[in-house]
């Protein structure tokens, strides 16, 4: 099992070297609102010097990247060992006369550019992912230093690292290839000294690529490449970064060559992009959408073996110690999803392109089942939580039922967050076509400067309240802005130390068979049995699971065959058509596909398409890590039947495929 990165041990310190010092004191105030660490360096010398110290990243202006004192900076990062590529994040201006120098830095180095003036939220996303990438880093760096003593612990950490691993003798010869590298280049040997990398590298790139692999031999210093690398399965060529460090034994002598091979390959057309986006002087809001697809894309799909296997291991580690640390990691996790999901929500939002889909609500139920949602915070923090539904609001009204959910979700979990003591309560009216739903709590409350900062991305009441609570100050302005989509808005009042009312105030239309609620007997929040909660269905079927992450494809045949599935995988959808087209299934049909739909060769919507054109009838559910498109639409014009989001809800998942296994039968 790969260590946790929240564990790495290693400098993660920002280290800024800014255009002026009060550019460097504002960045850096702005890191430390975030829990960012960051050192603020007076020249190039100054920087140098921290790098040796330690650093999670380097954020530099592009005007001190002039001149000589930048080629001491130079140096030391081409003299970096092989496991280290710290990041360097560059604050440019557009324009077209530094392009040359930017570019020469971006061939170099592990350079990222970032224009000025900064997006904040897309800043600092790019800060916290590049801290991350720093971390993985770190985490290799401790492999590569045990190596001579764990020999078998490093075979099994090499083969589920998603990089390419290889160990060369002191002339070069192939010694070790991991199973990343062995698949991707479609080596099957079992003689690695075979290997020939001139082979797999791309024709423009062997001269260079191979002449500094001579000069790193002769000299016995640290090797760094980039080039293009054919992959097997698909012919085609994707950049690589290759890095080597010299092995030596007790004499000095070179004995072995350790290298990893990183896809770069979303980097450099990244890159390539934003090169071209400077010199055209476009607008940044479509790299900030790109940037954010492919984020929620990359964070998404490892979360789902994050989560997924957090859950296989409480269910079976009977040690209580042990099972409240994976519930630790499990929840941190579902806390870091949600913040994705702002984050992505308000982008959305800001880039007009999130859609309103209105439908006939009935309320009462809604409502129960959101507050179900809620009732076990309340709980852990033994207070009062109430609801009060009145007599006259309409039975159902046109509405989008899942960004009002999101609303009311966002407004109680803050009620219940900042409430100590007493009671949080919701209470429904309607006046005329208006309908209200206000949120009253006994909290800590706030004054009228703090209230007027609140619908603002990234603010809360003060600095002591994320401190004391902690949060992202994102959840009011996405429901601010949700609200006003739905036709209404949120209004505050508050006071300091009694507590403080939002109230949701729709513009909703009743629907045709809308009538006022009749009063009941029954409670306003139903709690569903455990059993409903908890318990997944039973299953009898024969399913197919396509996904190019081996892990994935481990974790959700673990859920599935748990659940009594008979499970067959492959990595891509190319291969999945063929195995329907020539009825490889051991002579038992398929009951179901579960289609990831971003692969390469053929990704899911190519064969979705495809497996419907052949005439295969049964149901396709698509998975994808896409959450910034959202492109449900797109995944059922290709032929599926159904969509869910990454990370995988197991009872979700499971649920969904019982579901439509039992209809596919039925309509048999």
């Amino acid at each position: 099992m790969m260590p946790n990165l929240e564990t790495v041990q290693g400098p993660q310190r920002i280290l800024i070297l800014p255009p002026t010092l009060r550019d460097g004191e504002i960045t850096n105030r702005l890191f430390n609102q975030h829990d960012i660490e960051s050192y603020i360096c007076a020249d190039i010398d100054c920087l140098c010097r921290e790098i040796e110290k330690g650093a999670g990243a380097v954020l530099i202006a592009e005007e001190h990247l002039h001149g000589k004192q930048a080629n001491s900076l130079s140096l030391q990062l081409r003299e970096q060992p092989a496991w280290s590529d710290l990041p360097i994040l560059v604050l440019t201006v557009p324009s077209e006369v530094n392009i040359a120098l930017l570019v020469k830095w971006q061939q170099a180095a592990n350079v990222s550019l970032i224009q000025r003036p900064l997006q904040i939220a897309q800043f600092l996303s790019v800060v916290r992912s590049r801290i991350q990438d720093r971390k993985r880093q770190y985490v290799v760096r401790r492999l590569l230093e045990s190596l001579d003593h764990r020999r078998s612990e490093f075979q099994q950490l090499a083969d589920a690292m998603p990089q390419m691993v290889f160990i060369t003798n002191s002339e070069g010869k192939f010694e070790f290839l991991n199973q990343r590298a062995r698949t991707f280049l479609g080596y099957d040997r079992e003689v690695f000294s075979a290997f020939n990398p001139c082979e797999v590298i791309h024709a423009d790139d062997v001269a260079r690529a191979e002449s500094r692999w001579i000069m790193s031999m002769e000299s016995h210093k640290s090797y760094h490449c980039e080039f293009r690398v054919k992959e097997a399965n698909s012919g085609k060529f994707k950049w690589h970064l290759a890095r080597a460090v010299p092995v030596r034994d007790e004499k000095g002598d070179v004995t072995q060559w350790y290298a990893t091979c990183t896809d770069i390959h979303q980097r450099k057309l990244a890159e390539k992009k934003l090169s071209e986006a400077l010199i055209k002087s476009t607008t940044a809001g479509i790299a900030k959408s790109e940037f954010l697809a492919n984020m929620s894309h990359e964070i998404r799909t490892p979360m789902t073996a994050i989560l997924g296997y957090a859950e296989l291991l409480i269910e079976r580690e009977e040690d209580k110690e042990k099972k409240q640390y994976l519930e630790i990691i499990q929840r941190n996790g579902g806390f870091l999803l949600d913040i994705i999901n702002d984050i992505l929500d308000l982008s959305k939002i800001e880039a007009g392109k999130l859609e309103i889909a209105l439908e006939e609500l009935e309320l009462r139920p809604f409502i129960e089942n959101t507050l179900t949602l809620l009732e076990e915070r309340a709980n852990e923090k033994e207070i009062e939580f109430e609801v009060e539904v009145d007599s006259v609001v309409m039975e159902s009204i046109q509405t989008d039922s899942k960004r009002l959910r999101q609303i009311l979700v966002n407004l109680i979990g803050n009620a219940i967050k900042f409430t100590e003591v007493g009671r949080v309560r919701l209470e429904v009216s309607q006046d005329s076509e208006r309908i209200v739903f206000s949120v009253k709590d006994t909290g800590i409350g706030m004054n009228k400067d703090q209230t007027t900062r609140l619908f603002q991305p990234f603010q809360q009441g003060d600095a002591s309240i994320t401190r004391n609570f902690g949060g992202t100050g994102l959840g009011l302005a996405i429901s601010q802005r949700l609200a006003k989509m739905l036709g209404g808005e949120i209004r505050v009042i508050s006071e300091p130390g009694v507590g403080s009312t939002f109230s949701l105030i729709l513009h909703a239309v009743a629907t045709t068979s809308g009538t006022p609620i009749e009063p009941t007997n029954e409670p306003a929040i139903k709690i569903l049995p455990e059993s409903e909660v908890t318990t997944s269905p039973v299953l009898n079927c024969r399913v197919l699971v396509v996904d190019d992450r081996r892990d994935v494809r481990f974790l959700t045949t673990r859920f599935l065959t748990d659940a009594g599935a008979e499970v067959i995988d492959v990595e891509n959808g190319l291969q999945a058509v063929q195995m329907v087209e020539r009825g490889a299934t051991n002579g038992r049909e398929l009951d179901l596909i579960l289609m990831d739909m971003q692969m390469p060769t053929m990704d899911g919507y190519q064969a979705a398409s495809r497996l419907r054109s052949m005439g295969f009838d049964k149901p396709i559910i698509a998975l994808t890590a896409d959450a910034m498109q959202g492109d449900m639409t797109r995944c059922l014009e290709s032929g599926c039947n159904a969509y869910l989001s990454k990370p995988i809800n197991r009872i979700e998942m499971l649920t969904m495929v019982a579901e439509y296994v039992s209809k596919n039968e039925s309509s048999d």
